[in-house]
């Protein structure tokens, strides 16, 4: 088993990056043996790209967008943890991810995790989101 964190900085016991593909460090654990790495790519795809060929077979996350997940499903070999929303760090989610305490992320809530990260931010570009029919508003009535 190789988990891979993505993690704000190269210090001891970092803080969890919220954000996954901009992630300037990732923490690699393999064997109880944790490595910090310098992130080579950019983006999300790239460095799902980089972690497959690193041999990662589980991904520790707090957000993700779309295209590097559907990326992730089309190899089908990385399973996704969720560490919550709330600032953690490296230690903390290794002793959650031990203990079996985080969720692992089926298609529904990592849908749920997308939209969440999809609705903070734009990428300047226009995302289609299919709606809910609670969604849909008419005006005069």
């Amino acid at each position: 088993m190789k988990i891979a964190i993505p993690v704000k900085t190269d210090k001891e016991n970092p803080a969890v990056a919220p954000l996954f593909g901009k992630a300037k460090w990732f923490a690699f654990i393999e064997n109880g043996e944790v490595k910090l790495e310098k992130n080579p790519a950019e983006g999300g795809q790239a460095v799902i790209e980089w972690l497959v060929k690193s041999g990662v077979d589980r991904l520790i996350i707090q957000e993700m967008g779309s295209t590097p997940y559907a990326m992730i499903k089309s190899y089908g070999s990385i399973d996704i943890y969720h560490a919550g929303y709330d600032r953690i760090t490296l230690d903390e989610v290794l002793e959650k991810f031990k203990k079996g305490k985080l969720t692992l992320l089926d298609e529904e809530e990592m849908q749920k995790v997308i939209a969440r990260h999809e609705g903070k931010h734009s990428h300047g570009n226009h995302h289609h989101h299919p709606h809910g029919e609670g969604h849909r508003h008419r005006h005069g009535e």
